[in-house]
């Protein structure tokens, strides 16, 4: 198979070795005749004037033989009247004798020309191979011109298939499984552009599978404790003869309950990683919204009315994982916020906690993940996680900054509807 460097630069060097004689067969039967004729005319006048400028009968032949050599032809210097044998260099030929006294192109051949001078002779010049010589010239030039050019472009071609190549190898070693594998960015062309692609698609399937790893490790311990409590809570029941125990049979509704609640979070976070865009789309009032699931908990949401274009069920669990993340962590949120930005609205939740190191501000938003340092250690570390992938299939982000005075800021980034042409105003810090 054939590389694609060498395909490459054999079109190229064939497009110009194409041009080159294609341009040199039309200027051979278009433009250099003319030009070749133009040539001779222009020396024969010149030869003319210093033959009738300097009359000496030895500078003839010698002016003779330098027209000839110069102009690759047959040239003779005629006496008209006859006194004087004609002067020649190169092949002999007999002239047209009825023609004799006329200037110009003549002559039956078509292509010698002839020069009166002023005491009557004839300078009579034919070229021997009808301007080819002229012609084979600008052949020449034009396939140096192509062959210079082939060597510059050799090593272009050899560059763009490079890059190529080396993307080949990358692409070849994500397929066999090395899931960090990358190319590197090199130029801003098309190429560089399909580099950039395959790195983004790599990342993003390389997050994929991890998390899908990260799931599957972790799904069975999580599933696991609350089955064994309930394992033991069976075992207690089954000793006592007399009834069920009413703390056990607590118990094990409690863990029935919280292991209901890990599956809905289980099989929320895995349909929000795989969605591309939101199943249903309405029209939300992100204030009131937030005031409904705060007033559980509650809590009491200032601000200002945001309208959104989303999911309400989603956007009413971001809400409510936030507060239940203030609960359980920090105490209850200390304050709830709507407020408009420039692109659309901010849900602030603020908590009066101990706060987050700043290591682990983005780990925190990890499935599953849980700070060793935690006081709490409830829950599966599913909440927050849902929490991004509810913003992110909206449009938005969540991050988590230190507030001042102590405890955290949970600020969640959303679009505002398309026909929401209200003012935006910056949030006031705290």
């Amino acid at each position: 198979m054939r590389r694609l460097h060498w395909r490459l630069y054999l079109t190229i060097v064939g497009t110009l070795v194409a041009f080159a004689f294609s341009a040199a067969f039309m200027w051979h039967i278009v433009a250099w005749p003319q030009g070749a004729a133009w040539s001779i005319e222009t020396a024969t006048h010149l030869s003319a004037s210093m033959l009738d400028e300097v009359r000496e009968p030895a500078l003839d032949q010698t002016v003779v033989e330098a027209l000839a050599r110069q102009l690759h032809a047959d040239v003779v210097l005629l006496d008209t009247n006859g006194a004087s044998p004609p002067i020649s260099h190169g092949r002999s030929f007999v002239p047209d004798h009825e023609r004799r006294g006329e200037v110009g192109w003549q002559y039956s051949d078509g292509r010698s020309y002839a020069v009166k001078l002023a005491d009557g002779r004839m300078l009579i010049v034919r070229p021997r191979y009808k301007f080819l010589l002229h012609g084979l010239h600008m052949v020449l030039f034009l396939g140096a011109l192509a062959a210079i050019l082939a060597l510059m472009v050799y090593p272009i071609a050899r560059g763009i298939t490079a890059r190529l190549e080396r993307l080949k190898k990358g692409v070849s070693s994500f397929g066999a499984g090395d899931l960090g594998a990358r190319v590197a960015v090199e130029g801003r062309d098309e190429v560089a552009a399909l580099a950039t692609s395959f790195n983004d698609s790599a990342a993003r399937i390389e997050q994929l599978v991890r998390a899908n790893q990260m799931l599957l490790a972790n799904c069975s311990h999580e599933l696991r404790t609350p089955l064994s409590r309930m394992r033991l809570a069976i075992e207690r029941l089954s000793r006592n003869g007399h009834g069920a125990d009413p703390q056990a049979s607590a118990e094990l509704a409690r863990n029935i309950a919280e292991l209901d609640v890990l599956i809905g979070e289980l099989l929320l976070t895995s349909r929000l990683d795989a969605a591309r865009r939101l199943e249903r789309v309405e029209r939300v009032d992100l204030l009131a919204l937030a005031a409904e699931e705060a007033a559980h908990f509650d809590r009491e949401v200032t601000g200002e009315p945001v309208t959104l274009d989303g999911d309400p069920l989603l956007l009413r669990r971001l809400i409510r994982n936030l507060l239940e993340n203030a609960r359980t962590h920090a105490g209850g949120a200390s304050d709830i916020r709507v407020t408009r930005s420039e692109s659309g609205a901010w849900i602030h939740v603020d908590d009066s906690g101990p706060g987050i190191p700043d290591n682990d501000r983005e780990r925190i938003f990890e499935p599953f993940y849980r700070r060793r340092d935690a006081a709490q250690s409830t829950g599966a570390g599913l909440g927050l996680a849902i929490v991004r992938q509810i913003a992110r299939v909206h449009g938005g982000d969540v991050m988590c900054t230190p507030r001042d005075g102590g405890g955290s800021r949970f600020t969640v980034t959303l679009p505002a509807a398309q026909s929401d042409e209200q003012g935006s105003h910056p949030p006031q810090g705290r």
